[in-house]
C-alpha cells in the first residue's frame, strides 16, 4: 500500500469517526428533544384533565391525542388493586357530553399488570402502548377525582396516549439523512485528500525516483533539492550528503584497487616467468621441482585473480563493452575447441540447431562468459558440459548444462557475489578466486542480458544466460553475404 494511500484512507477513516461522533450527537439531541416535546404535550393534557371540569380538559386536547377516563371507585380515595382499575367503568365510552375518543379501543387493555400496579402504587402512570392498528403511543396517567353535576365525587383513571409515529419516522429519515451525509463527506474528503497528497508528496516521489537512480556505477547524481524550508528539503540535504561521502568512499576504493592490481601484474607475471624458466633450463632436484611447481601453479592463481580485479574495477569506473553483430555459434565452438586439450575426461558438446545466431555483442567479452562457465563446470568435476543454444523469440537462450555434484539449495542466491566461494561442492581444484561468476554477471548486463542458474545436489546444474538476439532476416542477409564472399 502507497503512502499516498494510506495517508487518504488514515485522514479519511479520522474524519469519518468524527463525522459519525457528531451525526451520533445530533441523532441523540433530536431524539432527546422530539420525545421530551411529546413528553410535555402529554403531561399538560393530563394536567387540563385532572385539573378541573372533565368537559373542559377534553376540549382542551390535542386533536391527536388518545384518552381514557376509568371510575374506578364510588368515592374519592385510591383503589385497592389493578382488578379494580381494569374493571372501572369506562366513562369516555359512556359520555356523550363529551368528545369522543378517536380510539374505540380501550388504553388500559394495552398495558400490562405492572404498569397498571404503578398506577395504583403511586398514583402516577408513564409508559409505551402499541395499539391494534399498529399505532404506537406515549401514554401518561394518573388517579383524580371527577366531581359530577350532583355533587357526586368519585376516584377516577384518567389516561392520556399521544401517537409517536411520527416522531419516529422523523427520526429514521434523520437517521438515513446524516448517513448519507457522513458516507459522502467521508467519499469526498477521501477523493480531496488523495488528490492533495499528491501535490504534497510530489517532492518525496521526486527524491525517491532520483535515489533509485544512484548506482554503485553511477554515484554522481545527486536527488533534487526542494525550495520549501521544510523536512523534504533537510532529507534531500542528508540524502545528498550521504551520496557524497559513498562516492568519496567507492572512489577511493576503485582507485586502490586498479592501483594494487596493475601494481601486482608485474610482479606476479615475474614471478611465474622464473619459475617456468627454472623447472625448463635447469636441473633442479625433485624436493626443488615440487617447491617450483607450486610456485608457479599459486602464481599463475594470483595472477588470475589479479586480471579479474581488473575486470571489476573496470566494470565499477563505468567500462562499457564494444558490441557489434556476432555469430555466438562461433564463439562457443570457439570455447570448446580451446578448452578440448585442456578438457581431460570432460567431455566437452556444442549443441546448436542452426549454425548462425547473432547478438549484438563484444565477441570477446562473451567468450569469457562461457569459458568461465564452462571452467567452473570442469572445475567441479562433471564429466559432460554441453553448451545448449536456441532462439526464443527475439532473444538468443545459451544454457551451460552439466552433470556434475549441484550447488547447495543455500548457496545459489550468493553465487553472483563477489569473493563467494561454495565450500567443497564445486571447488575441487581449489583454484577459484570468487570472482568468476561476478564478471560474468556484468559482462551479461553489460548486454543487456541476464543470467541465472538451477541446480540440485547430485543431479547437475544449469547456468541460462539470455541475450538479445539480432533479427533474424538480418542474421540471414549477413549469412548469405558471408558464404557468397566465402
Amino acid at each position: 500500500m502507497t503512502l499516498r494511500l494510506r495517508l487518504a484512507l488514515f485522514t479519511s477513516a479520522f474524519i469519518a469517526v468524527i463525522l459519525s461522533a457528531v451525526a451520533v450527537s445530533v441523532y441523540v439531541l433530536t431524539e432527546r428533544s422530539l420525545f421530551s416535546a411529546v413528553e410535555e404535550r402529554a403531561t399538560q393534557a393530563l394536567a387540563d384533565l385532572t385539573g378541573g371540569a372533565v368537559a373542559t380538559g377534553l376540549q382542551r386536547l390535542p386533536g391527536d391525542a388518545h384518552y381514557q377516563i376509568l371510575l374506578v371507585a364510588p368515592a374519592p380515595g385510591r383503589p385497592a388493586d389493578v382488578e379494580a382499575v381494569r374493571n372501572g367503568v369506562d366513562f369516555t365510552q359512556a359520555s356523550t357530553a363529551v368528545r369522543s375518543n378517536p380510539s374505540e379501543e380501550r388504553i388500559l387493555g394495552t398495558l400490562g399488570d405492572r404498569t397498571v400496579q404503578e398506577l395504583v402504587d403511586t398514583g402516577r402512570l408513564a409508559g409505551y402502548a402499541t395499539l391494534s392498528n399498529g399505532t404506537r403511543l406515549r401514554v401518561l396517567g394518573g388517579l383524580g377525582t371527577i366531581e359530577f353535576s350532583n355533587q357526586q365525587v368519585v376516584t377516577a383513571a384518567i389516561l392520556i396516549g399521544l401517537p409517536i409515529g411520527s416522531v419516529q419516522a422523523t427520526l429514521d429519515q434523520l437517521a438515513t439523512d446524516l448517513g448519507l451525509i457522513v458516507l459522502v463527506a467521508f467519499l469526498t474528503f477521501a477523493l480531496g485528500v488523495w488528490l492533495l497528497s499528491r501535490r504534497v508528496l510530489a517532492p518525496v516521489q521526486r527524491v525517491t525516483q532520483a535515489a533509485a537512480r544512484v548506482s554503485g556505477t553511477d554515484l554522481a547524481r545527486r536527488v533534487p533539492v526542494p525550495r520549501s524550508d521544510d523536512e523534504m528539503r533537510a532529507l534531500a540535504l542528508s540524502i545528498n550528503h550521504m551520496l557524497d561521502r559513498l562516492q568519496e568512499s567507492f572512489e577511493t576504493q576503485r582507485r586502490f584497487t586498479a592501483d594494487a592490481s596493475h601494481e601486482l601484474r608485474t610482479p606476479v607475471t615475474a614471478i611465474v616467468g622464473h619459475a617456468r624458466y627454472l623447472l625448463r633450463r635447469t636441473r633442479p632436484t625433485p624436493e626443488q621441482v615440487d617447491s617450483l611447481t607450486v610456485i608457479q601453479r599459486e602464481a599463475e592463481r594470483m595472477g588470475k585473480l589479479v586480471n579479474d580485479l581488473l575486470e571489476l574495477a573496470r566494470a565499477d569506473a563505468g567500462f562499457q563493452v564494444n558490441r557489434e553483430p556476432m555469430n555466438l555459434v562461433e564463439v562457443l565452438e570457439a570455447v570448446r575447441d580451446g578448452l578440448a586439450p585442456v578438457a581431460g575426461a570432460t567431455e566437452l558438446v556444442v549443441d546448436c540447431a542452426v549454425p548462425l545466431l547473432e547478438v549484438e555483442g563484444d565477441p570477446g567479452r562473451l567468450k569469457q562468459v562461457a569459458l568461465n562457465l564452462v571452467q567452473n563446470a570442469m572445475d567441479a568435476g562433471a564429466k559432460r558440459v554441453t553448451l545448449h543454444l536456441e532462439r526464443d523469440g527475439a532473444n538468443a537462450v545459451l544454457e551451460v548444462l552439466d552433470d556434475g555434484p549441484g550447488i547447495p539449495s543455500e548457496a545459489l542466491p550468493h553465487l553472483f557475489e563477489r569473493f563467494y566461494r561454495v565450500d567443497g561442492a564445486r571447488s575441487t581444484r581449489g583454484n577459484g578466486s570468487g570472482l568468476g561468476l561476478a564478471i560474468v554477471r556484468w559482462i551479461v548486463q553489460m548486454h543487456d542480458g541476464t543470467v541465472d542458474v538451477r541446480s540440485r545436489v547430485g543431479e547437475g546444474t544449469v547456468f541460462t544466460v539470455t541475450l538479445p538476439a539480432v533479427d533474424a532476416k538480418a542474421s540471414e542477409a549477413h549469412a548469405r553475404l558471408t558464404d557468397a564472399s566465402g
